[in-house]
């Protein structure tokens, strides 16, 4: 994979792979988004890369929460928008 093979990426994910919760990742150098998308890049996954801000962010998110795709939403700030909220928290309506 495109991860360092040192201890602290490995284990980092293992966390990733293994997570209930979707994770936040600090990235600085750039080689976990890396990771993700290789690791992400089927087809059937259908990734989908946003950014905060961005017009159609809303579309996306719930075309890949209703189809099971993959998001990935880059350049978080250090707070989360409220909208991503529920999805954050998985809220679901019953």
């Amino acid at each position: 994979d495109s991860l360092p093979a040192d201890v602290v990426s490995t284990e980092n994910g293992c966390i990733v792979c293994n997570s209930n919760r979707w994770p936040l990742i600090i990235d600085p150098q750039l080689q976990g988004i890396s990771w993700i998308k290789q690791k992400e890049s089927a087809p059937e996954r259908n990734l989908k890369i946003v950014r905060l801000g961005q017009h159609d962010l809303i579309q996306k998110l719930e075309i890949a929460l209703e189809n099971g795709y993959t998001i990935l939403i880059e350049n978080l700030g250090e707070s989360i928008d409220a909208v991503l909220m529920p999805v954050i928290q998985r809220s679901t309506i019953a």
